[in-house]
């Protein structure tokens, strides 16, 4: 079959999953998993931008954090409409919500302080600030209740869900510089101003990167009308094409408003362009995930990894960066390594995560079943 034709086989009564998302959230965890353990362990006499590989690694480490907000958008937006049933019959919903709720504790769990508890309930939150800071995991739950809101007022509505979706990614990014300005804390108190501001030890806030998952779930939406656009080179091309429009060709674009309109968000987008940039960059990646998906079989392992990304993320801040009850890698060696040294340790944490990946759940089957047969010796 000519496969650079739209006609090709009905996929949609097949598996839910999208393998090529899962290669694209698999791509993103691995690239996180390896850029943390160098960032954390390479001695700064090494961080050379000079260096053309220093230089490269340091490129596609940047790119890393949109990718995994994109790709998680899809795949849930993808989930969350594929079938067209009500909301309040839609499983995704309440399994988005349940993933809503996981994700805050979890990402205050692994910055949890127990200071916090000797201290309350005369808390300062300025003196535990990095303990409510936001991060990866905030930004994707918020982001997946804002999805499922969305889907929500869609149906009541009738307002198609991709104006939602288009409209606040672009405002996101649109209002980014203005959200600089704003005096957050004197807004709301520091656990929810830490969503909005860097000033407090948050890596990640809502406004821009919740813009990437909602980008991510405008393709998850087209793709839950036709999966089928998804099996062919056509959708690849299409991916990367605008990828390659937004990399090259969004700074001209932001130049051209800016000199009609004089408006300053414009201006401090154009000078420091790296939204729209690595939007572009994260499309190319996806569209050249996409070729490869559709030209070779990809290896069960690598999909699965794209479906283990919640475990290997938690997992991984264990060992790199400690939690309340250890110590993290980067305790002992924090920029102390030469360049052999870290890419090594990467490439070992990376193996490490792989083993985990494949045998896991034999080995989650393993432990219950031992569970259910003491639990058996007991009632005898």
């Amino acid at each position: 079959m000519n496969r650079f034709l739209p006609n090709v086989p009905d996929h949609s009564k097949e598996s839910p999953r999208l393998h090529f998302i899962d290669l694209v959230r698999a791509y993103a965890i691995l690239m996180m998993v390896q850029g943390h353990m160098i960032d954390a362990t390479l001695a700064m006499e090494f961080r050379d931008n000079a260096n053309f590989f220093y230089n490269l690694w340091n490129h596609m480490r940047g790119i890393t954090a949109p990718v995994f907000f994109f790709a998680s958008g899809t795949i849930f937006t993808y989930l969350l409409m594929r079938k067209n049933v009500k909301f309040t019959e839609n499983e995704r919903v309440t399994k988005g919500l349940k993933r809503f709720v996981m994700l805050i504790i979890l990402g205050y769990l692994l910055r949890f302080n127990f200071g916090i508890l000797a201290d309350f309930p005369y808390l300062d939150f300025m003196k535990y600030k990095y303990s409510f800071a936001a991060d990866v995991l905030h930004c994707i739950g918020f982001s997946i209740l804002t999805i499922i809101s969305f889907y929500i007022i869609h149906q009541i509505t009738r307002i198609p869900i991709w104006i939602f979706l288009s409209l606040s990614a672009l405002s996101l990014f649109y209002f980014y510089p203005s959200s600089l300005d704003v005096d957050w804390l004197a807004m709301f108190p520091l656990p929810i101003a830490t969503y909005f501001t860097l000033d407090y030890g948050a890596n990640f806030t809502i406004i821009p990167w919740m813009g990437f998952s909602l980008w991510g779930a405008l393709l998850g939406y087209i793709l839950s009308k036709n999966v089928n656009i998804a099996f062919n080179y056509i959708f690849t091309f299409i991916i990367f094409a605008l990828g390659l429009i937004l990399h090259f060709g969004s700074g001209g674009i932001l130049d051209l408003l800016f000199n009609l309109t004089g408006d300053m968000n414009l201006k401090y987008l154009l000078y420091n362009n790296y939204l729209f940039y690595h939007l572009g960059n994260t499309l190319i990646i996806c569209g050249v995930i996409s070729f490869i998906a559709n030209t070779v079989k990809i290896p069960k392992l690598l999909a699965k990894t794209g479906q283990k990304t919640m475990m290997i993320y938690v997992v991984h801040i264990f060992i790199i960066y400690g939690t309340a009850l250890n110590n993290g890698f980067m305790h002992y060696y924090k920029y102390s390594f030469v360049p052999w040294q870290s890419i090594l340790a990467a490439v070992l944490l990376i193996a490490f995560f792989l083993i985990l990946v494949k045998y896991i759940d034999g080995w989650k089957q393993s432990a219950l079943d031992l569970f259910n047969k003491f639990k058996n010796k007991l009632h005898h």
